[in-house]
């Protein structure tokens, strides 16, 4: 009977599906898979071809009033029949207006429309029911960037349970996870050009640490354009490409170089392919990102051997372990608030605790960065002290960014023998 039950779930499971997502302010692009399968599928715009930015534009056409998106949007303005809305995300998270004709509307409104509209692509099979995660990756992953991004599940009636973010390096790493392993017996080197201006990654495993941790290291070379409006020549691009990579390579090893986005699709990088391809593997291609996310999210519901034996160190995870000590009569524990490696914007926890004569409020910190436990006493002003007196407070963290945590107490007394006070504490910790 268990076992029959057992193969009931392996079959459902079997039958769920994992979506990564990568959205930039030129374009997004899906990647999906089921949770069984070994290698993601990214979907095309055009069916039969290896076509996959969804451009990341919308329009409100003149003739109908309707609002379309992607390629159809820039058709449409290219034609006269709209203003083509572009640079999205951006505008979103600086929380612009856009102005169409006499109506202005809101940049974030437009931005979730636009994903919406992208995640109706998806084939039939892969409804919100057969969705076990959907991973969105993004280059930067700040404050006000994860606040428009977790409207997204409510947009695609979706459990926000099921949805999370990462950032282009964590993508990075993810992909990598499963490449061949003569591949990363040193570090990698990837270079993208997907928002037209060169961002070059670095991702590095320390083998001696236990268990080994991996990080990726990013760099913008904004003068280094791909956009219209670019004075580079054709023989200037190879020969500055050619200074930045000799640079990278002569103080570090690279076994395997990716170079991503349109800006390589045209064949200028003559002389600098031939230095890369020295004694290292080097590959084409243009849906990294969407794929590492993919993997992440299968990772999240079926964890590998490779990501349980390895630590990622990423830019937006948190640097410290924050907890409250505290006894159950017999033992004293160590109740955590936020974990060290978690994401900043998935972190947080509220706990209960007694306080009996005190007005401080221990607060354990241990960095990432530093050997042993260091103590904050958090002063509750106010709090009755008096000698007998016994009360319960509620302590709740979360992160405001990734090294800014808020904690707030508030008293709630100890039932009709102390009432509470009501008072409540906030303090800003910083744990960079």
């Amino acid at each position: 009977m268990i076992s029959e039950i057992k193969d009931v779930f392996d079959k459902i499971n079997k039958d769920r599906y994992v979506i990564g997502y990568d959205l930039n302010n030129e374009f997004a692009q899906i990647s999906y898979c089921k949770i069984d399968s070994t290698e993601p599928e990214t979907l095309s715009v055009v069916a039969g071809q290896d076509m996959y930015n969804i451009p990341a534009a919308v329009c409100k056409r003149t003739s109908t009033g309707a609002w379309i998106y992607g390629k159809e949007a820039i058709k449409a303005g290219e034609e006269g029949d709209g203003a083509v809305l572009k640079n999205l995300l951006s505008k979103a998270v600086a929380g612009q207006n856009v102005s169409v004709g006499p109506d202005e509307y809101r940049a974030e409104d437009l931005l979730l429309l636009f994903v919406k509209r992208c995640f109706s692509l998806l084939p039939v099979m892969t409804t919100p029911d057969k969705v076990a995660q959907i991973f969105i990756t993004v280059r930067e992953a700040g404050a006000d960037t994860i606040r428009i991004l977790q409207k997204i599940p409510e947009k695609l009636r979706i459990n926000p349970d099921k949805v999370h973010f990462i950032n282009y390096e964590e993508s990075f790493y993810y992909y990598m996870m499963y490449q061949p392993k003569e591949l990363k017996n040193n570090q990698i080197l990837l270079c993208d050009t997907s928002e037209k201006v060169l961002n070059v990654y670095r991702l590095e495993k320390n083998k001696f640490s236990n268990p080994p941790a991996v990080a990726v290291e990013r760099q913008e070379f904004e003068e280094f354009s791909f956009k219209e409006d670019s004075m580079f020549g054709r023989d200037d691009r190879d020969r500055d490409f050619l200074k930045i990579v000799t640079a990278l390579c002569e103080k570090n090893i690279f076994s395997g170089v990716f170079l991503i986005g349109e800006g390589f699709y045209d064949d200028w990088c003559v002389e600098s392919l031939k230095f890369l391809c020295k004694n290292r593997r080097v590959f084409k291609g243009n849906n990294l990102f969407s794929k590492g996310a993919c993997i992440a999210a299968r990772e999240a519901v079926n964890p590998s051997e490779v990501s349980k034996n390895t630590r990622f160190l990423g830019t937006d995870r948190v640097k410290a372990t924050v907890g409250v000590k505290a006894s159950d009569g017999s033992k004293e524990e160590y109740l955590k608030l936020i974990e060290t490696g978690s994401h900043w914007y998935e972190s947080g926890n509220a706990i209960e605790v007694l306080l009996k004569e005190e007005d401080i409020l221990p607060i354990w910190i241990e960095k990432i960065s530093s050997r042993g436990m260091a103590v904050a006493d958090f002063k509750l002003e106010g709090l009755n002290v008096k000698p007998g007196v016994i009360t319960r407070v509620s302590v709740s963290l979360k992160m405001k960014n990734e090294s800014i945590a808020e904690i707030k107490v508030k008293d709630l007394g100890f039932g009709n023998f102390f009432p509470s006070s009501g008072l409540e504490w906030t303090e800003e910790m910083d744990l960079s």
